[in-house]
């Protein structure tokens, strides 16, 4: 085709063009064309819903009434079981009376706007304490719990025979016990517990917390790192042998009352520099969670000394606030580093199972007028004895260029 015949061609059409838009103008002065129907609206994704023989198993961990109708065998009337639901709750009704009412009560005080900015509650050192975590941040989207304890197993209750399962209420009133009268666990005698078989792991004591507090059960994953780096997340199945740490599980969760999953977390780590290097899959994860606070009571006063620098480091670089005792990061690092910080309570010298780890400077703080220390109206912690307790809140100093990332 030569250019004079494209070009006539191409005049021809815009000509064409030109006369439809007119019609289509000409058109558009009567009347209008009927518009075309609105596209359905897409239904929006179901609400995730517990899983009712989930919750049920929580709720006999915990030596609750089932909420939902029972399925397979009835062994509540055994008598193993109905003592230890009146023990637990005798236990549960006096901890919540001294510690965890008050404890709430405080909270809605004083962490208001920790509370506000927080969607993930990194507590180190505290095993499977899902309790005091949910008392103090009950809207943390993420819980993120640890200890050198292993995960372990839920138990079988339903096949188990009526001597097991008398075994693994007593053992689970014990462990449940010393927690509810001193607030925390001594590892010790957890891994004593642990080793009679009967309460496999950490995994079970977290079941009874969560029950406890009322949360519905959706579903239960293990985590283990993956060879690339990341993390693989399985369905729940009862584990033969332990994984080598690191590894977890991750308990999905309803709140009484609200249709939006939360996720609990429960690792068997070590936290020591030599395994939680920068590098490693388990600082990564950690690293991921987004507008994270930190909580740490009872915690050995690991992150005084050096072999715990980088899990330190690594509180400081990251966290929105942090909210612990005087057995966790030493003082001197928030004043330092410009922290906001508040005192509650009394500051006493550490028991005789520490040694070298007093705070002069944070004594010095207490006593001085001017701190304008607030009072603390619950016990829990190593002076459970002497109720010489203390609580340090610290708001992370504004520098637009230290903001913690996260996912």
């Amino acid at each position: 085709m030569s250019l004079i015949r494209a070009s006539w061609l191409g005049r021809r059409g815009i000509a064409a063009v030109l006369a439809a838009v007119a019609l289509v103008a000409f058109a558009g002065c009567g009347q209008s064309p009927a518009p075309a129907p609105p596209a359905a609206p897409e239904s929006p994704p179901a609400p995730p819903a517990a899983d009712p023989a989930l919750s049920r198993l929580f709720s006999r961990i915990a030596g609750l009434p089932d909420r939902t109708p029972p399925a397979g065998p009835d062994w509540t009337s055994e008598p193993a079981w109905k003592a230890f639901t009146e023990e637990t709750g005798r236990n549960w009704e006096a901890f919540d009376r001294a510690v965890l009412g008050p404890m709430k009560d405080w909270a809605g005080r004083e962490l208001e706007d920790a509370r506000r900015d927080t969607t993930t509650l990194f507590y180190p050192f505290g095993g499977p304490d899902f309790v005091t975590s949910d008392a103090l941040f009950p809207g943390a989207v993420e819980t993120v719990l640890m200890g050198l304890e292993p995960v372990g197993n839920l138990p079988d209750l339903d096949r188990a025979t009526a001597k097991r399962r008398e075994e693994f209420f007593a053992d689970m009133g014990e462990l449940t016990a010393g927690f509810l009268k001193r607030g925390y666990f001594i590892t010790k005698d957890m891994n004593e517990i642990y080793s009679r078989g009967r309460v496999d792991g950490a995994l079970p004591v977290v079941a009874y917390f969560l029950a406890r507090q009322g949360y519905g059960i959706v579903e239960v994953k293990r985590l283990v790192p993956a060879g690339d780096g990341g993390w693989t997340e399985t369905p729940y199945e009862r584990a033969a042998r332990r994984p080598r740490r690191p590894y977890g599980v991750k308990i999905v969760c309803l709140k009484p009352g609200e249709t939006t999953a939360r996720n609990v977390y429960y690792f068997c780590c070590d936290v020591e520099n030599k395994a939680f290097r920068t590098d490693a899959p388990l600082y990564r994860l950690f690293a991921g969670f987004g507008r994270l606070t930190t909580f740490v009571k009872s915690g050995s006063y690991l992150l005084h000394w050096g072999n715990f620098s980088t899990l330190r480091r690594f509180i400081l670089d990251r966290s929105l606030y942090v909210l612990q005792d005087d057995t966790a990061v030493p003082y001197r690092f928030f004043v330092d580093e410009g922290w906001d910080i508040r005192l509650y309570g009394r500051y006493g010298k550490p028991v005789s199972d520490f040694t070298n780890v007093e705070q002069a400077d944070l004594r010095q703080a207490y006593e001085a007028p001017s701190t304008g220390v607030l009072p603390l109206p619950f016990h829990f912690g190593y002076h459970w004895r002497s109720q010489v307790d203390n609580l340090l809140l610290a708001k992370r100093p504004h520098r637009p260029d230290k903001v913690p990332s996260g996912r």
